[in-house]
């Protein structure tokens, strides 16, 4: 997904300026809007307007910041025992009570560390009225915004700062913000938030004045180690005598523009130089991975990542969810189908088992594919004569009989009168025309190769005839080499 930007909204007394910037690395200008109040008559507040008047030029963006002017804050430079960033934003509102003679519950807190020492860290607090911040942040989002994060103007200047005239690494550099009102102090401090003092500026004031003994007073805080060798000025410097300054200061003062390295200059549409700055380095705070001075996290912190991501989620959430229930309409559809094959595959079974089984159906419980296997198998069998195993069936034990009675000659006279047949054996009662009668069907059965004689009983009869009871037994085959 293409990103496209953010937007950078500042926010004063008495006017208003959005700043649009690109996601590129270059953070280029891509619009600017100066917003003045409609007048008395205007039931909308500044917030509203200029929230409404972003929101209908159209251009496009991913998030908003805002920063508000330093009227709305009061600042105070405070030391914590604490030197753990998480700590610190634990206690200093309590700190930041004391310092602003209000109660905390009517407070809203931001902070920054700018240094820290053996007894803790050095912290610059910003303290608003929680009930103005809430006021501007609802008219903001009632116009159609929802800013990620509310900022001092001050800490948006000293990114714009650090950004476009690499603030941070010109550590004996004290910049200053010239605006119409009041300026704007800026040291920097490697590893930590530059160091920021502010001060009013009354009308026809003399600015070269108030900004060295101010200077005079911070260089006199600082340690002489960490000396000031120089000044730059941005924004009104034409309202400063730098000749008396360098005089009284003793620092080498220059004056810059970074804004004319912005994509559109801040002249062209009405926006002063800090004005242009400060919504500027707003729109930069979504680049910075850092704790922000964020007043929004102490009391109202911003939901919108954490909506849109229950909201991508819940996206996620439907979409497996259809995905899920369609694979399953599938598989059961699959199983469906494999259920209806199966059924006619039995149904077929059983009718091709049924053709060759004289109308028998299969054995319940049992595979059809067994029984016929075992069918299979005695019919190869019989056609291979009765091979190891069938003696003990009665067609085969009557058959080896007849058989050897087969053998012997038509002129003998032999009559069966009884066969009775167990498991084992076979019992034959009956009587020949003589003796030698009786002795050939004897040897006709001992030459038989699938049965033999266990037992014999010979008699004559009154009539002259020769009665015989013999018991024949399956004659145990050879196995095959």
């Amino acid at each position: 997904m293409d990103e496209k930007g953010s937007l950078g909204l500042f926010l004063s007394r008495d006017k208003a300026a959005a700043v649009w910037v690109s996601s590129g690395a270059d953070a280029s200008v891509q619009g600017v809007l100066n917003v003045l109040p409609r007048g008395e008559g205007e039931p909308a507040t500044l917030a509203l307007q200029a929230a409404r008047a972003a929101v209908q030029r159209g251009l496009a963006f991913d998030e908003v910041f805002l920063a508000v002017d330093c009227g709305y804050y009061t600042r105070h430079n405070l030391h914590s025992e604490f030197d753990d960033y998480a700590q610190v934003e634990s206690t200093i509102k309590y700190d930041a009570e004391e310092a602003a003679a209000a109660d905390a519950m009517n407070l809203a807190t931001a902070f920054e560390i700018t240094g820290k020492d053996p007894a803790g860290s050095k912290v610059t607090v910003y303290a608003a009225d929680r009930q103005l911040l809430t006021d501007i942040l609802m008219d903001v989002q009632e116009g159609g915004l929802d800013p990620t994060a509310i900022e001092p103007d001050a800490v948006c200047l000293g990114r714009a700062l650090s950004h476009k005239m690499r603030m941070a690494e010109r550590t004996n550099t004290l910049f200053a913000v010239l605006s119409s009102a009041s300026c704007y102090l800026f040291r920097p401090q490697p590893g930590y938030a530059p160091a920021v003092r502010t001060f009013l500026v009354g009308q026809g004031q003399n600015v070269a004045a108030v900004l060295a003994r101010e200077i005079l007073l911070l260089g006199a805080s600082e340690a002489p180690q960490s000396a000031l060798t120089s000044l730059v000025l941005v924004g009104r410097t034409e309202t400063v005598d730098t000749a008396i300054l360098h005089q009284r200061t003793g620092l080498e003062v220059t004056a810059e523009t970074p804004e004319k390295d912005l994509a559109l200059a801040a002249d062209a549409d009405g926006v002063l130089c800090h004005e242009l700055l400060a919504a500027y380095g707003a729109a930069l705070a979504g680049r910075t991975r850092e704790p922000k001075a964020d007043f929004r996290r102490d009391f109202m912190p911003f939901q919108g990542r954490r909506k849109a991501l229950e909201g991508s989620l819940r996206k996620i959430g439907i979409a497996l969810t259809v995905l899920l229930a369609a694979a399953a309409v599938f598989f059961q559809i699959k199983a469906f189908q494999m259920k209806s094959y199966a059924r006619q595959l039995t149904a077929k079974t059983a009718r091709q088992y049924a053709a060759v089984m004289e109308g028998k159906s299969p054995p319940p419980g049992a595979r059809p594919t067994t029984k016929l296997n075992t069918v299979y198998s005695q019919i190869q069998k019989e056609q291979e004569g009765f091979g190891l195993g069938d003696e003990t069936l009665v067609p085969s034990k009557l058959m080896f009989f007849f058989e050897a009675l087969n053998q012997m000659p038509s002129a003998v006279d032999i009559r069966v009168q009884q066969i009775t047949i167990n498991e084992r054996s076979m019992k034959v009662k009956g009587d020949a025309g003589n003796r030698a009668g009786t002795m050939v069907l004897l040897s006709e059965i001992k030459k038989h190769p699938r049965i033999s004689l266990a037992s014999e009983r010979v008699a004559p009869n009154p009539d002259g005839r020769d009665a015989f009871e013999i018991t024949l037994e399956p004659k145990k085959a050879e196995a095959k080499p």
